[in-house]
């Protein structure tokens, strides 16, 4: 059965409420990489992420997988850096320089447009799409000051970003996969490699902003140079207030030589111990890290990140696949599904 991201609560509540279910293994089916994490579930607001493997371990499981399997099998995985972005992204990890960006966003954003303000337009570089960037930097639009003003107006959007986003490549050596990290691989043979597993996550968050938010796309080639030129074209074409992130060092230096108020974003290199999160970022934290990896196991249930049916209104929709390993969990898990879709139709 397929799961949206928002839907996962379906998930957690059988654990929660069915089964009496408190600590919840997140692991990788191979025997290299095996426990992620560990959560154990508390109320709604209330639960404890324990980061069982952090990126520097990660990173030596993952060359204990290339040992083992070769360079083609390993780089189906994630590296240790995409894997603490999908952690910040899902809201499990603060940025190291969280705190500089608020300030910069107080600073700048929340404008008074009726007092003659001009808007605040922002700006992603590739790097940032598929981590939840507005959630990621705190900009969200129900984000409001004592004025009731949004951080920032709108976004500009390049579309040179967007063409670097825009490729559904699929790894011809994904049949090698099954044999290194198990049978649950079987289904996500031939279907899009990590990197470009991220890049589908990215390009959706791309349409979702477009769909869903104010945007100006700036039209641009690909590449940091012809990124920065027309965000510089823009600026002087439209007077608009910008503002850019990039987790990239040289993009944001570029920005800076042309004039253009920019922002390094400085994902963290280690995890703590734990951290105490809601299950809203559980919920995200399970969709990013099981796309990534393509496959995760959790009690009960295998997750899907990527399978053979999946289509254009899964990524759209923030869709899993979950296979359950008992026919009555099964059974319980498509009756609250039900439930939920009806209640939803009702209202």
């Amino acid at each position: 059965m397929n799961l949206t991201r928002d839907h996962l609560t379906v998930l957690l509540n059988a654990y929660y409420a069915d089964d009496d279910v408190r600590s919840i293994t997140v692991s990788h089916p191979s025997d290299e990489i095996g426990e992620l994490l560990r959560i154990d579930l508390g109320d709604h607001d209330d639960t404890t992420v324990r980061f069982t493997t952090g990126p520097l371990s990660y990173e030596t499981a993952l060359e204990d997988v290339e040992r083992a399997h070769g360079p083609d099998v390993a780089a189906d995985l994630p590296d240790e850096g995409h894997y603490v972005r999908a952690l910040a992204g899902a809201g499990l990890l603060p940025f190291e320089n969280a705190s500089d960006v608020a300030e910069l966003v107080d600073r700048h954003g929340y404008r008074d447009l009726a007092a003659g303000h001009h808007p605040l337009f922002v700006g992603f570089d590739t790097n940032l799409l598929p981590w939840y960037p507005e959630s990621l930097l705190a900009i969200e639009p129900w984000r409001r000051d004592d004025a009731d003003r949004p951080p920032v107006d709108g976004f500009a959007l390049a579309s040179g970003v967007k063409s670097e986003l825009d490729f559904h490549y699929r790894n011809p050596a994904t049949s090698r996969l099954p044999a290194a990290f198990g049978a649950e691989y079987e289904r996500v043979e031939g279907q899009p490699v990590s990197d470009n597993r991220q890049g589908i996550l990215g390009l959706y968050e791309y349409r979702r902003l477009m769909a869903e938010r104010r945007v100006e796309e700036v039209r641009s080639d690909t590449g940091d140079e012809a990124i920065v030129d027309a965000y510089d074209e823009f600026r002087e074409r439209n007077r608009q207030e910008l503002l850019l992130f990039s987790n990239d060092h040289g993009f944001v230096d570029r920005a800076r030589d042309r004039g253009l108020r920019s922002s390094h974003v400085s994902f963290p290199i280690d995890t703590p111990r734990k951290t105490t999160v809601g299950w809203s970022e559980i919920e995200r934290a399970l969709y990013l890290l099981t796309v990534v990896f393509g496959v995760l196991e959790l009690p009960k249930v295998t997750l899907y990140g990527v399978w053979p049916e999946k289509d254009g209104q899964d990524w759209q929709r923030e869709q899993l696949y979950i296979d359950s390993r008992s026919p009555t969990y099964r059974e319980g898990l498509e009756r609250r599904t039900a439930i939920v879709n009806a209640y939803e139709q009702s209202t």
